[in-house]
């Protein structure tokens, strides 16, 4: 845990030092936090191999279907999504003059969508499987990308009206994102590996949430500084990087489901026709596990 949380430590601590030319001088911490993170998942191998117990077991990224890849879009997409709101916040309150109750109500409609969309998510998610957060990752570059063109046509008075349809579009995606990603990460974890898999990966999602918090106001401050303070521009520079992060979780998203397809279409052929008791549903939801033990 020493060495991932100082991992952390070192690719953070730049992106917090961002506005004072952290970036530019403490660079050479990224390639620190990546020696210390490589040689945490080195050394969480060498427990496995001598039939130790890991803090996170590596078997769990190379050996268990989904989990790897619905772990690396729940990061990427955090490193967006949670920086986001202090960028509105400083646009806002810092740019526009609003209260933090009017700053907050500006960005209601996204909370609204993604409430209202996980409502019916958990659902839906045994039917459609992985198409479900990609169809969400679609609302959310969608709706994130509408607001930052809106930010940057319409007058500063007017935005906090203009970008709510927008934002209801991305909050209907994100709430078909984050819960439903959970479950197809975790559907063929074994048993006996679900409380390691699920401190994983919602320490991933954790990272890549402070990196979207340290990242995103970093930025807007600097793009700020360098237009002269232009708060709709620096507030869409961070709301592109957010849609860069969307993005990203959105080809993550698609890989996972064309494999998914092509391993459930090898498994059908295979066995010379659909699994008894309903095993292959739709976008590999009831596939085959992995079943192996330490």
């Amino acid at each position: 845990m020493l060495l991932l949380g100082a991992g952390a430590l070192a690719v953070l601590f730049p992106l917090v030092q961002a506005e004072s030319g952290g970036l530019a001088q403490l660079w050479w911490l990224f390639v620190v936090g990546a020696v210390l993170i490589g040689v945490f998942f080195a050394w969480e191998r060498r427990v496995v191999a001598r039939d130790g117990q890991p803090v996170f077991d590596p078997r769990l990224v190379t050996q268990t279907r989904g989990y790897g890849i619905g772990a690396a879009l729940g990061t990427v997409y955090f490193v967006g999504f949670s920086g986001i709101w202090l960028v509105f916040a400083l646009f806002f309150q810092t740019g526009l003059g609003y209260t933090p109750l009017q700053s907050g109500l500006a960005v209601t409609p996204f909370a609204l969508g993604s409430a209202s969309a996980a409502v019916v998510a958990g659902r839906l998610v045994e039917r459609y499987g992985r198409r479900l957060t990609v169809l969400g990752l679609a609302g959310v570059v969608v709706g994130l990308a509408a607001a930052a063109v809106v930010l940057l046509l319409v007058p500063p008075s007017a935005a906090g009206w203009a970008i709510a349809p927008a934002l209801l579009v991305g909050g209907i995606g994100g709430g078909f994102v984050i819960s439903p990603n959970i479950t197809m990460t975790l559907r063929d974890v074994p048993v006996s590996m679900a409380g390691s898999a699920g401190g994983g990966l919602q320490t991933a999602q954790r990272f890549g949430a402070a990196i979207g918090t340290a990242a995103l106001p970093g930025l807007f401050y600097l793009v700020l500084s360098a237009t002269g303070e232009d708060y709709p521009a620096a507030a869409a520079t961070g709301l592109a990087v957010s849609v860069l992060g969307a993005v990203a979780a959105l080809v993550l998203g698609v890989v996972d489901l064309r494999r998914n397809r092509a391993e459930d279409a090898g498994h059908g052929a295979g066995d010379g026709g659909p699994v008894p008791g309903g095993r292959h549903g739709p976008d590999g939801v009831h596939a085959h596990g992995h079943a192996w033990h330490h």
